[in-house]
C-alpha cells in the first residue's frame, strides 16, 4: 500500500508536469487561448494530437492515480476521525470521478472536433461552437470549479486530521484547500488573471505537498508506520505476538 502510494504520487509529479506542458504546446502556449479556447479548433492536427494525449496523460496522472492516494491516506488517518475521513475522501473520489470523467471526454470528443473543423465542407460554425462549449465545460466548470471545491474539501480534511503529529504538512494541507476554494470563486466571477495565477499557486503548492508525502511514506514516519507492508507495523506485530 506504502509503494502503491509512492508510485502514485510519482506520476502525479512527474507525469502530471508532461502532461501540462504537452497542454500548453496543444494551446501553442497562448495564454489568451485558456481564456477563449475557440481558436484551438483551428490550430490544425499536430495540436489535436497533443490535446488527446495531454488529456489521457491528465486521466492517470492527476486523477486515477489521486484516487490511490486518498484511499492510502484514509487508510492511515480513519482512526483518528472517521466521519472527517470517510466525508474528505469522498470528497478525493468525487474530484476523481467527474474530472476524471471530463478528461476522457476531451481526449477523445476535442480532438475529433478538430479534425471535423478541417474537413471539406464541415460546418465551421457550428463545430466551433461544439469544441468551445466542451472545452469550457471540461477547464472552467468542472476542473476549475466543481473539482477545485472537492479538492479543497480533501486537503481540509487531511490537513485537520494531520495536524497532530505533521503539523507542517497539515499547514500545508490547509493553505492548499483555501488557495483552490479562492480560485474556483475567481473562476465564478470570472475573474481571469486572478484565476490563471491561483492555478500556478496551487500547482506549485500541490507539487510540494506531494514529494513532501512521499517522503514521509518513503521514512514510514507517522502516520505511515502502520500502513499495510511498513516495517514498523510488521514489528508491532511481532511484539504482540511475543507477548
Amino acid at each position: 500500500m506504502r509503494k502503491a502510494a509512492i508510485g502514485s504520487l510519482l506520476l502525479t509529479v512527474g507525469l502530471g508536469t508532461v502532461g501540462g506542458l504537452m497542454f500548453l504546446a496543444a494551446f501553442q502556449f497562448r495564454l489568451e487561448w485558456f481564456a477563449d479556447p475557440a481558436p484551438l479548433v483551428a490550430a490544425g492536427p499536430t495540436a489535436a494530437e497533443l490535446l488527446r494525449w495531454a488529456a489521457i496523460i491528465d486521466l492517470f496522472s492527476y486523477y486515477l492515480a489521486t484516487a490511490v492516494v486518498a484511499y492510502v491516506l484514509w487508510t492511515a488517518l480513519r482512526s483518528r476521525g472517521p466521519a472527517l475521513a470517510d466525508l474528505s475522501t469522498l470528497a478525493a473520489l468525487g474530484y476523481v470521478v467527474a474530472g476524471g470523467a471530463s478528461a476522457a471526454v476531451l481526449a477523445m470528443v476535442g480532438p475529433m472536433l478538430m479534425y471535423e473543423h478541417v474537413r471539406a465542407g464541415a460546418d465551421q460554425a457550428g463545430v466551433a461552437l461544439a469544441f468551445g462549449v466542451l472545452v469550457e465545460v471540461v477547464f472552467r466548470a468542472i476542473w476549475q470549479f466543481l473539482d477545485g471545491y472537492l479538492l479543497a474539501s480533501w486537503w481540509l480534511g487531511v490537513g485537520l486530521l494531520l495536524l497532530v503529529d505533521q503539523p507542517r504538512l497539515a499547514r500545508l494541507s490547509l493553505i492548499l484547500s483555501a488557495v483552490v476554494a479562492i480560485g474556483g470563486l475567481f473562476t465564478a466571477l470570472d475573474f481571469d488573471v486572478a484565476r490563471y495565477a491561483a492555478l500556478v499557486v496551487v500547482f506549485a503548492l500541490w507539487t510540494t505537498w506531494s514529494i513532501w508525502l512521499i517522503i514521509l511514506l518513503w521514512q514510514r514516519l507517522p502516520p505511515f508506520a502502520l500502513l499495510p507492508g511498513g516495517g514498523t507495523g510488521r514489528q508491532s506485530s511481532r511484539v504482540r505476538e511475543d507477548r
